[in-house]
């Protein structure tokens, strides 16, 4: 989840809380193996903290492999769609009074799906060390450690779920609910009205929208 997370707390429950009502030793990578962060349909709200300690909420939606973060930045609220089926991924913003979608291959902001790159560092370099819990959840507790690298710890429900992540002992995300179940494919697709910014002809898009938002008035 390295930075990607961070560009974008609640207190740790006992494991008798799980509603799926398995034992702490049962949750979380049974077998020994990192779990599996987008097989799921869920969705959570957490909060990150940036390294400055500044903390904002963000609420992640997954339906397998396609993603919806809805988050806030200084410049306003923000959705990033991350679907492979339809492959739409966009950073959806308001600009000149109008909603406008950018592609995130166009942006150049590290924006992408964190637990794609948990997957990628957990499941090969992480080692389980214990159980854990958050959001009346149960997880088990993965730690990655590699020299040069500040050691990375992650807290995984059995069905892939991120809990809460830490980097050098700093929380970086801590989920404070989930809601399981499938997600409407909607959350998942472009609002009808939303116009795609092409950055490749930003200067002459940006205009128009101007034009557009003066001649309503």
């Amino acid at each position: 989840m390295r930075r990607a997370a961070l560009v974008v707390i609640s207190a740790a429950l006992l494991a008798a809380c799980n509603p799926s009502g398995q034992t702490a030793s049962e949750a979380g990578g049974g077998g020994g193996l990192f779990p599996d962060l987008t097989s799921s349909a869920y969705r959570a709200e957490a909060t990150i903290t940036a390294e400055d300690g500044q903390t904002a909420p963000i609420v992640m939606i997954r339906d397998g492999n396609k993603l919806r973060m809805e988050m806030s930045t200084p410049q306003g609220d923000m959705v990033i769609i991350t679907n492979p089926d339809s492959g739409e991924d966009y950073a959806i913003t308001s600009a000149g009074g109008q909603r406008i979608a950018m592609r995130l291959s166009q942006t150049g902001a590290p924006v992408t799906d964190p637990s794609a790159e948990w997957q990628g560092e957990m499941a090969t370099n992480a080692t389980r060390t214990g159980n854990c819990s958050a959001a009346g959840e149960n997880g088990a507790e993965w730690t990655r450690t590699e020299e040069g690298e500040p050691a990375r710890t992650a807290c995984v429900t059995n069905d892939g779920i991120i809990l809460r992540a830490t980097e050098a002992g700093r929380t970086v995300w801590e989920t404070t609910s989930v809601q399981r179940g499938a997600q409407s494919a909607d959350l998942f697709t472009l609002p009808s009205g939303v116009e795609v910014l092409d950055l490749g002809n930003m200067g002459s898009a940006m205009q128009g929208m101007i034009e557009r938002a003066q001649g309503g008035q």
